[in-house]
């Protein structure tokens, strides 16, 4: 039944949190999904099937119950509030102080149920000079630096590509609530977990932060372009610019890898140029364990990347398996759907007629629970209020 099977979950959350209950709810707690009447603004979110239907909501809604109530009102306050009253774990993801003014805060959901574990996720935390701020995926990613280190050149920064900072923030969220429910198995006492978007996405680019910190170069697209005639900061290739090639079927990442702890595998690379005849003679005898000339390395970039433009992603994985390469096609997502090693792994799920992402981890214990497609539209509201609070919804 999964490890979390004894425990509820109340999820006040919409497009910004979703993600947090659904961890819980795939670890076999029973999480319900509160929307209002009108239906969740996570159901208008893209991209959508064909039908109209969000695949968002499919995917982050997925494995819950789903109830519908007003929490602009008086009587769906009280109604919230109740649900509350059973509940181990709240979450929710409005903009501070707007639970408080429903009445749903922490403080008042403590006078209710002690023991509950209170989680909200906010775009700067629920407090501090920056709390009331608008925010956007852009804001979020810009106020939190990693955006900084998404320079083309002299370019301004490239947004982060497909809108996730809520979803680092609802992944420390669900992280979090659990590490607050096991303090409150010793004390018997809840929590308030104080989720800031703009936190999580700088811990998730922590090591950048780090090297900055410690005057290395790389850690900022930004100092790196003041570091001039340096081919690269780390002897390793992992900050030489252009390590996206081009190949028939898409993309592969490849480092021109340098120096003395790395550049054999660029050696491995000119091998198998030299042996396809893609490299002239001097290119070929390069030992790429030295750093060479700049221009030496230009030619060569150029030699790859019209190698490279002759190959498909199996070749290239082929080939960098076989001759050591530091060399991975890019996926895309359909490459991952048809992937042999996450069917392998039991990674899919089929809920209803859809096929959703399952197990995070794989663990020898019956750790997760996979039981129901995201919710229509008020479909559990006469079974949740029939049977935690004795209504007819």
């Amino acid at each position: 039944m999964g490890f979390l099977d004894a425990y509820r979950v109340v999820d006040f959350t919409n497009e910004r949190g979703l993600l947090a209950g659904r961890l819980l709810a795939d670890l076999g707690a029973d999480v319900i999904q509160v929307e209002p009447p009108g239906g969740s603004s996570a159901r208008r979110v893209g991209p959508f099937a064909d039908d109209g239907e969000s695949l968002y909501w499919a995917a982050y809604a997925a494995n819950k119950r789903g109830v519908t109530c007003n929490l602009d009102t008086k009587e769906g306050q009280e109604l919230a509030l109740a649900l509350c009253v059973e509940a181990d774990f709240v979450f929710e993801s409005e903009t501070p102080g707007t639970m408080a003014r429903r009445g749903l805060s922490y403080d008042d959901v403590q006078r209710v149920n002690p023991r509950a574990v209170y989680t909200s996720i906010t775009p700067f935390g629920s407090d501090g000079p920056k709390a009331a701020y608008a925010d956007s995926e852009l804001v979020l990613w810009a106020a939190g630096g990693p955006l900084a280190a998404h320079q083309d050149g002299d370019r301004p920064p490239l947004r982060i590509s497909v809108p996730q900072a809520y979803l680092h923030a609802a992944a420390d969220a669900a992280g979090g609530a659990l590490i607050a429910h096991l303090a409150g198995r010793r004390t018997g006492a809840g929590q308030h977990v104080d989720v800031s978007v703009v936190q999580s996405v700088t811990q998730a680019t922590l090591s950048r932060i780090l090297a900055t910190a410690v005057g290395d170069p790389q850690g900022s697209a930004l100092i790196a372009a003041e570091a001039d005639g340096k081919v690269d900061q780390s002897g390793s290739g992992s900050g030489t610019a252009g390590t996206k090639w081009q190949v028939r079927d898409g993309y592969v990442a490849m480092h021109l890898a340098l120096g003395p702890a790395a550049g054999r595998f660029t050696n491995n690379l000119f091998a198998w140029l030299r042996e396809e005849g893609a490299c002239d003679a001097q290119l070929a005898e390069v030992d790429w364990c030295a750093v060479p000339e700049r221009d030496l390395l230009e030619r060569a970039r150029s030699a790859v990347a019209e190698f490279m433009s002759r190959k498909t992603k199996r070749e290239v994985l082929e080939a960098s398996l076989e001759r050591k390469l530091l060399a991975a096609p890019i996926l895309t997502v359909g490459d991952l759907a048809e992937s042999a090693q996450l069917e392998a792994r039991s990674f899919w799920v089929e809920l209803g007629d859809q096929v959703l992402p399952g197990p995070f981890a794989q663990v020898t214990a019956d750790a997760f629970a996979f039981r129901r497609p995201a919710p229509r539209l008020g479909e559990h509201n006469a079974e949740v209020f029939g049977e935690i609070l004795g209504l007819l919804a």
